[in-house]
């Protein structure tokens, strides 16, 4: 293992996607046979930056038994993942931080703001003073 918080760390890079490659992102999510999934995962981003393991399940209709099992999630988001490097071109490419505490994943506020705009919404949300 290199000098790396996580074993797995040097086989992503962090990548900003454009209002344009967001869109091809949502058009290969609605497209996809589990597009329904798909399309709340980012819609869960573009309104609170975050979705978690849990909402995930619960959208799959699973009740959580074991909180340290994040397969039923992980699966869903390397499937966002694959479409999104598909779009950037980069093998490495992930659009998200993963909050393992929380079992979250989470979009910074730039990436969120063109997500937003590439669903059709305003770049942030009406009562988001604060925000630039």
């Amino acid at each position: 293992m290199a000098n790396n918080e996580h074993p797995d760390e040097d086989k992503y890079e962090h990548v900003d996607l454009t209002i344009d490659q967001w869109e091809q992102v949502i058009e290969k999510a609605k497209n996809s046979e589990k597009s329904a999934l798909h399309m709340y995962i980012l819609r869960s981003w573009a309104n609170q930056q975050s979705v978690s393991n849990a909402s995930i399940c619960a959208f799959r209709e699973i009740v959580v038994e074991d909180v340290s099992d994040r397969s039923s999630g992980s699966t869903a988001i390397g499937t966002i993942s694959r479409f999104v490097r598909d779009v950037s071109g980069n093998l490495k490419a992930t659009c998200y931080e993963w909050n393992t505490i929380k079992g979250e994943w989470t979009l910074g506020t730039y990436q969120t703001f063109s997500l937003r705009m590439a669903l059709g919404a305003s770049r942030k949300p009406s009562g988001g003073e604060g925000i630039k």
